[in-house]
């Protein structure tokens, strides 16, 4: 790593610092602020892959192949009806033999209007949407215990030794927020900014 890098990492270090600092308390973000909870609950959802844009896809399709014809093609060999029996010694009995192609195209234009498979796509929708909801539930629920921990966290005196155990508590909060949505506590709170 380079020296420029290392010391920019510093300078983004220290402002990290500053902006956690005791001062900086009274202007931090709510964790349970609405854009907050939604920028989380969203990515969390399209992090685990629960977003209904698979089960929308999976439908069209299924509809759509309504569109598909379903081919059969068939060949036939045989002995055809024109045969003929000369009863001449000097000439032979002549039999045509016949060969046939059979192929045949067939739509099934009713499941345009339902496909068999949408029953199964609606019991994977709503089974999806359970996960989800029980997912965006986990989200809020560790927002609500950052949030808990934030405001404990700016009602102790600043002369007492700090909380080790609320520092723990605190980055494994964060640590699973970030697991869950893949975006940092940082990152997280700049949702709940005002918009410049």
């Amino acid at each position: 790593m380079t020296r420029s890098c290392r010391l920019l990492l510093a300078l983004l270090s220290a402002l990290l610092v500053v902006l956690a600092a005791p001062s900086a308390r009274a202007d931090e973000v709510s964790w349970l602020a609405s854009p907050v909870v939604w920028e989380a609950t969203r990515r969390a959802v399209l992090r685990a892959g629960l977003d209904d844009a698979p089960v929308r896809s999976l439908a069209r399709r299924a509809r759509a192949a309504a569109w598909l014809p379903d081919v059969s093609l068939h060949t036939a060999r045989g002995l055809g009806a024109n045969s003929t029996v000369v009863t001449n010694v000097n000439d032979r009995l002549a039999i045509a033999e016949s060969l046939s192609f059979d192929v045949r195209l067939s739509f099934d234009l009713d499941r345009l209007l339902f496909d068999g498979h949408e029953v199964a796509l609606l019991r994977l929708a709503a089974q999806r949407a359970s996960q989800r909801l029980a997912l965006e539930g986990s989200v809020v629920d560790l927002l609500a215990r950052r949030e808990a921990l934030r405001l404990r966290e700016a009602a102790v005196d600043l002369s007492a030794p700090p909380d080790i155990d609320a520092l723990v508590e605190r980055a494994r909060l964060e640590a699973s927020l970030e697991l869950m949505t893949g975006r940092s506590a940082v990152e997280l709170l700049a949702a709940g900014l005002p918009r410049r």
